[in-house]
């Protein structure tokens, strides 16, 4: 059987199998979670928010973070380079139920760049510690941060920031396969995937980076041993990919979705987005 149909541990956590969802802005809101929370990822995640605004208890930011019961197990995930604000934040966090706290290293767009955030922590290894010991000090839910590889070509340095956020007291680390300098464009890069996890003493390694069926995420996983796998882009679209690709692990037969099972998903997507507004 393969590894990533088992159950994993997150410090005291205990994740149903290995196949996460991925924060996504703009994508990963409330009506799309719940209709992803049929088909039982291990683990999903809230859309980025900032810090910042958490902080200052901005109620637009505390909107994004809604959930259902029926979400669980469930990860929000932070973005800031402020280690006093990000032990609060994730302390909020905490407080409002959520199951894993998450730090954002890996969003490559300009505005959030722009102020040394999202992969802009990249250029700053000794600083994305300093918010992973903040967070790790103000809860007892598992810490978590996503990465790239790194800025560009020139920069890769995703195998110091494992040694680093292990140090810190991180649980997982996400490896985005690509630099921040792709952005979206290129295949990722497994080979850095599979650096990290031979860094990894105790931090356990997710692999991230063109995931979009079940061949995928057996053939990233055969290619680097991560310990689990998240995908991204891949359910957009197809919320019910964990389901595709434990089927696909285990062996089992798939089930057919044909265009009208995706309409029918589409349509309940449109009715849980106008009821939730």
């Amino acid at each position: 059987m393969n590894p990533l149909v088992e159950p994993i541990q997150f410090g005291k956590l205990t994740l149903p199998s290995r196949v996460f969802y991925a924060p996504l802005a703009g994508c990963s809101d409330f009506p799309f979670r719940k209709m992803s929370a049929k088909y039982k990822p291990g683990l999903m995640y809230c859309e980025m928010v900032k810090i910042d605004a958490l902080v200052r208890y901005d109620v637009g930011t505390f909107h994004i973070l809604d959930y259902s019961p029926d979400m669980h197990p469930i990860g929000a995930q932070l973005c800031g380079s402020k280690p006093l604000f990000a032990g609060q934040a994730a302390k909020i966090v905490e407080d409002l139920g959520f199951d894993v706290v998450d730090l954002n290293c890996g969003c490559p767009v300009d505005k959030v760049t722009k102020d040394g955030s999202g992969s802009g922590m990249l250029k700053t290894p000794d600083l994305i510690g300093e918010v992973i010991a903040s967070m790790v000090a103000s809860v007892k839910i598992p810490v978590t941060v996503k990465i790239r590889a790194g800025w560009d070509d020139q920069t890769i340095n995703a195998v110091e920031i494992v040694k680093i956020a292990e140090k810190a007291g991180a649980k997982a680390i996400c490896i985005h396969g690509r630099t921040r300098q792709q952005g979206y464009k290129g295949p990722a890069n497994w080979e850095y995937i599979k650096a990290c996890k031979e860094a990894a003493k105790s931090i356990l390694v997710i692999g991230n980076g063109d995931i979009v069926d079940g061949p995928s995420a057996e053939a990233i996983h055969q290619k680097t041993g991560c310990d689990a796998v998240l995908v991204a882009r891949g359910t957009m679209g197809q919320p019910w990919i964990a389901d595709e690709i434990l089927r696909y692990l285990r062996k089992e037969k798939a089930i057919e979705r044909s265009l009208e099972d995706c309409r029918r998903e589409l349509l309940e997507h449109f009715h849980h987005t106008l009821s939730y507004h």
